[in-house]
């Protein structure tokens, strides 16, 4: 990690390009294909939101890491719809079309959207919620609204751990 602390010193002083590192980071946890691949995001966020302190106001941190996150799970949740109907994996879908489809229904009329917030706050799930909800064809525009206010939330508390208003949240994110 000592390669973060010498790329974040380097950068502290240009806020344009701080925006679009904390952009990128946040991108990066919500989406699939990204989010495993990189160190741990949480701390890298975490590092970028200090360092961020004297070159952005607190609003533009949060729009940054808000925007982020979102259009990470948008991508996630297309990518899911993507593997729906193109058929990617067909044995998969040819023996559990119907279950899915009952699964789906459920989860639309019955709390799918609860999930769908609650789960940005949980490491693994806040990629692969929004992948199954593309899978099983929840409504896009739902979809949307709720990935961007969770993500407003989830950003919110980020600035919060970092500025020391929600120190006893970080063992939770």
């Amino acid at each position: 990690m000592a390669w973060l602390e010498t790329f974040l010193s380097q950068i502290a002083d240009h806020p344009v390009q701080i925006f679009a590192l904390l952009f990128a980071i946040a991108l990066g946890k919500s989406t699939v294909m990204i989010s495993s691949i990189l160190p741990p995001a949480s701390l890298m966020l975490l590092a970028a939101i200090a360092v961020s302190q004297p070159s952005l106001s607190i609003t533009q941190v949060w729009l940054a890491i808000t925007l982020g996150a979102t259009l990470g799970s948008v991508l996630t949740f297309h990518f899911g719809q993507l593997i729906n109907q193109k058929m990617l994996f067909p044995r998969f879908f040819s023996r559990h079309n119907s279950k899915l489809q009952r699964i789906s229904e459920k989860l639309q009329h019955k709390g799918g959207l609860l999930v769908l917030f609650t789960s940005r706050f949980i490491a693994v799930l806040r990629y692969m919620v929004p992948m199954a909800a593309g899978m099983m064809t929840f409504s896009r525009t739902r979809v949307y609204c709720v990935t961007a206010f969770s993500a407003a939330v989830w950003a919110c508390l980020f600035i919060g751990i970092v500025s020391g208003a929600l120190y006893f949240a970080a063992p939770i994110i």
